[in-house]
C-alpha cells in the first residue's frame, strides 16, 4: 500500500513534545518494515530516525509554525500549512490527517488523492461535522469515539476506534526487579499544565510524606506555552507549592531510551489528569505499565480502555471532596507494600502486551486496507 501520513504544523517529529508525532513516527517505520510505501509529511526541522535511502519512508518537511494559544490565529496557521501539504502530498491508497484543515481541503475541493482518514487524537469540540467528506474518522479511545458520535451523529458510520501502541523493545521492565527498600520515586510524565493535576500531585505528596517519608517526586515534561505547558506563572506556583518537599522538575525528555530509564528507575507512576474533556488516551501511563511500573490514574474514561482498576493499576476519584487525600492513599498503598506493588506492576506489563507496536501496526494496516477497498 501507499500510505501518506500528514502531521500537524506545530510540533516537529520525532523530537517534538506531542504523543501524536511520536506515535505516527513509530508506526511509519513499522509500516515500512512491513513493505508498505510511506510518505511522512510534517513540520520542517526534524530528522527521521530511519534513512530515506533505505526505502519505505519518504520524508517531506513542510514549513510549520509555533502555536500561539489563540484559536483563530492557530487555525489560520493550520490553513496555510494545509495548503502547502496539499501541494506536496502524493497520490496514496490512504491519507491519514492530523491537521484541522487538510481533510476539509482534500474532500471539499475535489483534490482527492486517496481515501481520507481523520485521526482524532483529542476530544472533539464540535468540528467533526466538517469531516463528513472524509472516508473514516479514527478515534484513539472508545470515549473519544462516543463523543464524536454524540456531537456529530451524521458521521456515526465512519467512526472507528484504534488505540495507540507502545514500543515494548524500548519500554520494558528493568533487568533487575525494583526494590522498595530505599528512596521511593513517584514519577509524573506529561505536560506541566493545570489540567494535568500536577499541583494536586504535589499536595498529595505533602500528605504522603507523613506516612512514607522516603517518597520522592520527579516531574518530567514541558512547561512552555508553545509546547503545551502551563507557562512560567503556573510553574512558579508549582515551585512555591513544592517548597520544602523532595520534588524535582526534570524538564522534557525527548529521547525514548532516556525516558524509558525514568520509568524503570521509578517505583510508582502517577497521572492525575483532571481534563474531563481533554484527555483522550494517556500514552505515558501505558508506557509506564509496559516497564512493570505500578500506576495511579484519575477516574477518566479514557484510561478504562487499558486499565482495570485494582488489577492493572489504581484509580482515584479526582472529583472527590478531597482528591489529594484519595490520591495520596493509593500512592501509599503501592510504596508501603512491595509485594502488592510488584504484582500490580507485573499485571500492568502483561496488559501492555496487548498494545505492542507491531501488533497494533497490523491492526492499522488491516483498517487501512478496509478503507482503501470501500
Amino acid at each position: 500500500m501507499r500510505i501518506a501520513i500528514v502531521l500537524g504544523p506545530f510540533q516537529p517529529t520525532p523530537v517534538g513534545h506531542g504523543a501524536v508525532e511520536k506515535v505516527w513516527h513509530d508506526l511509519a517505520q513499522v509500516f515500512a518494515r512491513f513493505g508498505h510505501v510511506v510518505q511522512l509529511i510534517g513540520k520542517a526541522g526534524f530528522r527521521p530516525a530511519i534513512d530515506e535511502d533505505k526505502g519505505g519512508i519518504q520524508v517531506v518537511p513542510v514549513r510549520g509554525f509555533s502555536a500561539t494559544g489563540r484559536l483563530w490565529l492557530d487555525l489560520l496557521k493550520d490553513f496555510v500549512y494545509a495548503l502547502e501539504v496539499r501541494r506536496r502530498i502524493e497520490p496514496s491508497d490512504v491519507i491519514v490527517t492530523n491537521t484541522f484543515w487538510t481533510p476539509v481541503l482534500l474532500s471539499l475541493f475535489g483534490w482527492r488523492l486517496g481515501k481520507i482518514i481523520v485521526h482524532v487524537a483529542r476530544f472533539p469540540k464540535g468540528q467533526m461535522w466538517l469531516y463528513r467528506g472524509a472516508d473514516a474518522l479514527q478515534a484513539i479511545s472508545s470515549v473519544v469515539a462516543q463523543e464524536i458520535v454524540r456531537q456529530s451523529p451524521g458521521v456515526r458510520e465512519k467512526v472507528h476506534v484504534l488505540p495507540y501502541p507502545v514500543d515494548l523493545h524500548t519500554y520494558r521492565p528493568p533487568d533487575v526487579a525494583r526494590r522498595y527498600d530505599g528512596d521511593l520515586t513517584i514519577l509524573y510524565v506529561g505536560r506541566i499544565h493545570p489540567e494535568k493535576g500536577v499541583d494536586l500531585l504535589i499536595t498529595a505528596l505533602r500528605q504522603l510524606l507523613t506516612r512514607v517519608p522516603r517518597a520522592r517526586l520527579r516531574i518530567v515534561g514541558p512547561l512552555a506555552l508553545e509546547q503545551g505547558g502551563g507557562g512560567e506563572v503556573y510553574f512558579e506556583a508549582l515551585r512555591s507549592a513544592a517548597t520544602g518537599l523532595p520534588v524535582e522538575f526534570v524538564g522534557p525528555i525527548r529521547e525514548p531510551t532516556v525516558l524509558a530509564l525514568e520509568y524503570q528507575r521509578a517505583h510508582c507512576f502517577c497521572y492525575p489528569s483532571l481534563a474531563e474533556k481533554g484527555e483522550a488516551f494517556g500514552i505515558a501511563a501505558l508506557e509506564a505499565m509496559a516497564t512493570g511500573l505500578p500506576v495511579v490514574v484519575s477516574d477518566l474514561a479514557c484510561f478504562r480502555d487499558f486499565i482495570e482498576a485494582g488489577r492493572d493499576g489504581l484509580v482515584f476519584d479526582h472529583r472527590a471532596r478531597a482528591p489529594e487525600t484519595a490520591l495520596g492513599e493509593l500512592m501509599g498503598q503501592i510504596l508501603a507494600d512491595p509485594d502488592f506493588a510488584l504484582q500490580l506492576g507485573r499485571n500492568a506489563a502483561d496488559k501492555a502486551q496487548d498494545f505492542e507496536l507491531e501488533k497494533i501496526a497490523r491492526r492499522y494496516i488491516g483498517f487501512f486496507e478496509e478503507i482503501a477497498r470501500s
